[in-house]
């Protein structure tokens, strides 16, 4: 495991890249998205007065020729109104934007401020996360990453 200089101790730097095994990377890519969800959870709590729900995790299967499957995983992307018809829920699409100007903006998706990265050397296949500063949310982001990687560091 490394890290680049710019990481460990450097709050001030725009960008940093820590490069783990992949064991470590899914640990890091799973804690991010499970923040990022409840994160997401609290924020439709604070809209609820709203009538509107940002929902978390829309997941779309494509399939293709000769039984190819694919699927896509959005997260906190689309706006939906929630009605209840009798005992069910009717979720009616609003959009990708925000529908009223007046409500706070949701939290930042972590995952569209880092970029996984494959580096491979002789000794060995890496995968090398790169997290792009975005004011206080990069700087969570760094700390978070920062902390699953000594942890990691320490079982190597």
């Amino acid at each position: 495991m490394r890290v680049n200089k710019n990481m460990p101790g450097n709050r001030d730097s725009s960008e940093y890249t820590v490069c783990v095994d992949s064991s470590c990377m899914k640990k890091i890519v799973a804690i991010l998205l499970d923040s990022y969800r409840q994160a997401l959870y609290e924020y439709n709590r604070t809209i609820k007065r709203f009538g509107v729900y940002l929902k978390p995790l829309h997941i779309v299967v494509r399939k293709y020729p000769y039984g190819e499957k694919r699927l896509y995983y959005y997260f906190g992307r689309y706006w939906y109104i929630l009605k209840k018809e009798g005992s069910n829920l009717k979720w009616i699409y609003l959009g990708k934007e925000k529908p009223f100007p007046e409500l706070p903006d949701p939290p930042i998706n972590p995952l569209l401020l880092v970029e996984v990265i494959n580096e491979k050397t002789a000794a060995n296949m890496h995968k090398c996360i790169k997290v792009n500063s975005f004011g206080a949310v990069g700087m969570q982001i760094k700390d978070l990453i920062l902390k699953i990687y000594r942890e990691c560091e320490q079982k190597h």
